[in-house]
């Protein structure tokens, strides 16, 4: 039997980034719960920043009928004389079973041993809400926790109240009530705009009625309907275009029970800031929605209230107070802005030196100048005549950490290093790529637009990778302080969006000199796994395509140069999706079987033609030699003219006995299945597919 269940945390408020990191993970976790309990049921999860709701319209008032088998010691050892000895009595009461006088048995790994069967009969699950509830808060990871009062638990903030209505009877909530010293009373509280007072909600009809009544929307898909809806609504009105950024817009519906979209402007002058201060000046710092008009950004914005009025005047006094806070932060940003247009902007070595980077790591200057290595390097290989525009980009690249607005909206740097350098007159090309090295800063972030703007971000990312690697900063497991899979994640989509044939062996090895000494197959490895990562959503991708490919590289000695793996990984993907590739494969594994003994080391000689016995040993040779001669165009030509030798290599496994009691013969026919070998492992491993 299945009935409603409904879970109200009422709390102070809510952090709203924690707290839209987590719960996207509640329903897995409450999930895993009842599945320990024997139990099962859908449930909605809701928040407002004050609750967090957990809403099941079948919910089962008892745990289900479960049967569970086991196996004990082996007869030998719990049966003696035809009668359960203290061994075979210790299994039975271990299950709380009573000992049997005719014992069960079964087969186990091709043994008799002792056997049980437990049925457990259905519990009522109301005694078992208050451990899953307390065992769920206990679940949740939101990053930081606080510890309030006398309170035995941390949690993300103070606890008031835990409404539990199942069943319309009381549910004793002993263990949170203790832990969390807050009441458990089947009431809640409306939006606080309507008083702070408690109403009693015996049900859940009448739980969500008074919440509807109290201006809670608790669907926070409702909030989000609602924000848009009155947005769309004031771009109509004032003949303009909203900038809804995604995360902006979830963070409003975070902080709001019942949201208000408002419209206010600031003064013109303003608009002569670069657009990236007052939009984030707007965004960051007071969660407003910047606005345009005409594609340019415009002296409005639009603030989401959390405060349910009908008076046109209470609106009017919230949108004045608004613009009061944005002009006060604007004007500080002009002020700041044109104090550092007025500095000089030029390398500054010694003020960066008084910047530390890390420990063990030296300063920023320090790191500006490993910077100009790695970029003298990547330039000579890939762009030489972008030298000195290199080498001018990572000088400068640092100095608008100085700058007063920087410190003030850490978010911009690089940016404003690029409107800087434009005041000053440095070449265009040189502006953009200050303005773009840190990028791509996210997973879906755009790449840098120019080369220069690439070589200069792969030169910060690279520095960051080898230095913290260096000092042993190495991602594990989860934790990952420093973002270094997020910069080496940036550093090879930059490599395979402008098809720069980094090597992530003989590169590294040749960087890696101007550090403190560490394995550098580390960092290799570490690139490959992410590398696979990023192919993922690439077309026919899967990871034992990808581990061929490397265990190709690996066999062969070859180079682990990124783009060609990725052709590799494409190309063979896109190959084995045609029809006749299975029995392809296998003929490649049988030759890789019967060279196993010579991989490691390639035979002293060739295959000679002479030695050969029978046509199919000529035919296969000549097969070979024609590939070997062919210049391809793409890793997916090489593989259909490795694929024309499975006919070949048929016919001499059907015809020759490679093992032949002539050991010239035998060496010379494992030589030419070695060559062969060898053609595909530069394609990978055959093997491992």
């Amino acid at each position: 039997m299945n009935q409603a269940f409904l879970v109200e945390i009422l709390l102070e408020e809510l952090p709203a980034k924690p707290l839209l990191q987590e719960f996207p993970h509640m329903s897995e976790k409450w999930q895993a719960l009842l599945g320990a309990q024997g139990l099962s049921a859908p449930t909605e999860f809701s928040y407002t920043p004050t609750r967090l709701v957990l809403h099941a319209k079948d919910f089962p008032t008892h745990t289900s009928i479960s049967t569970q088998e086991h196996f004990g010691p082996p007869l030998s050892v719990g049966v003696s004389n035809n009668a359960l000895n203290a061994i075979g009595r210790k299994f039975y009461e271990k299950l709380n079973l009573k000992v049997p006088s005719v014992w069960q048995s079964a087969t186990k790994n091709h043994k008799e041993v002792l056997y049980a069967c437990v049925q457990t009969e259905p519990k009522p699950t109301a005694p078992l809400l208050d451990s899953l509830i307390f065992d769920f808060l206990q679940s949740l990871n939101f990053g930081k926790s606080m510890a309030w009062g006398n309170v035995k638990a941390r949690f993300i903030r103070p606890i008031h109240n835990i409404c539990v209505l199942f069943g319309g009877e009381k549910i004793p909530l002993p263990l949170c009530e203790e832990t969390f010293l807050c009441t458990t009373k089947q009431a809640t509280k409306l939006h606080f705009s309507m008083g702070f007072g408690w109403h009693e909600t015996p049900d859940i009809d009448t739980y969500f009625n008074t919440l509807e009544k109290g201006k809670v929307l608790l669907d926070p898909k409702a909030r989000e309907v609602k924000i848009l809806k009155e947005i769309h609504t004031l771009e109509q009105e004032h003949g303009l275009k909203v900038q809804v950024d995604g995360e902006l817009l979830a963070e409003v519906v975070a902080i709001t029970s019942y949201p208000t979209a408002l419209y206010g402007t600031f003064e013109s002058k303003f608009l002569h800031l670069p657009p990236e201060i007052t939009t984030t000046s707007m965004q960051e710092h007071q969660r407003y929605f910047a606005t345009f008009k005409d594609g340019k950004l415009h002296a409005g914005f639009v603030v989401v209230g959390n405060t349910p009025l009908d008076n046109p005047t209470d609106f009017k006094d919230i949108v004045a107070g608004n613009e009061k806070v944005l002009r006060a932060r604007l004007s500080d940003a002009m002020f700041f802005y044109e104090n550092d247009l007025r500095a000089p902007f030029a390398p500054n070595p010694n003020a960066l030196a008084q910047i530390a980077f890390m420990q063990g790591l030296g300063t920023l200057a320090d790191k500006v100048q490993r910077e100009q290595v790695i970029g003298q390097v990547l330039a000579q290989k890939y762009a030489p005549h972008l030298q000195e525009d290199l080498e001018q980009a990572i000088s400068l690249s640092k100095c608008d950490l100085l700058s007063e607005v920087v410190y003030e909206f850490p978010e911009l740097q690089g940016v404003m290093g690029a409107y800087y350098a434009k005041a000053k007159g440095y070449d265009e090309s040189v502006c953009t790529a200050l303005k773009e090295q840190y990028l791509p800063n996210s997973e879906n972030a755009p790449l840098p637009s120019t080369l220069l703007g690439a070589l200069l971000s792969l030169s910060h990312k690279l520095d960051s990778l080898l230095a913290l690697f260096s000092v042993g900063k190495i991602p594990t497991g989860s934790k990952d302080p420093f973002a270094l899979r997020r910069a080496c994640n940036a550093f090879l989509r930059i490599c395979l969006h402008f098809n720069l044939p980094f090597d992530l062996q003989t590169d590294f090895e040749k960087l890696v000199k101007n550090y403190q000494n560490f394995d550098c197959a580390l960092l290799r490895d570490f690139a490959l796994e992410r590398l696979s990562h990023i192919l993922e959503d690439t077309p026919n991708y899967s990871p034992n395509i990808y581990k061929a490919v490397i265990s190709g590289i690996a066999r062969s000695k070859g180079a682990y140069e990124v783009c060609q793996i990725a052709q590799k990984v494409q190309a063979l993907g896109a190959f084995l999706e045609g029809t006749q590739t299975k029995d392809f494969v296998a003929v490649f594994k049988r030759v890789a079987n019967i060279t196993q003994d010579h991989q490691d080391c390639k035979l002293d000689t060739a295959p000679n033609p002479k030695l050969f016995t029978h046509e199919s040993e000529h035919a296969l040779y000549n097969a070979y030699t024609a590939l070997q001669a062919t210049p391809f165009k793409s890793h997916l030509e090489q593989l259909h003219a490795l694929f024309a030798l499975k006919e070949p290599l048929e016919v001499f496994f059907d015809h020759v006995f490679v093992n032949d009691p002539n050991v010239q013969i035998q060496n010379n026919r494992k030589g030419l299945l070695m060559a062969i070998y060898l053609a595909f492992l530069d394609m990978a491993e055959a093997k491992e597919l």
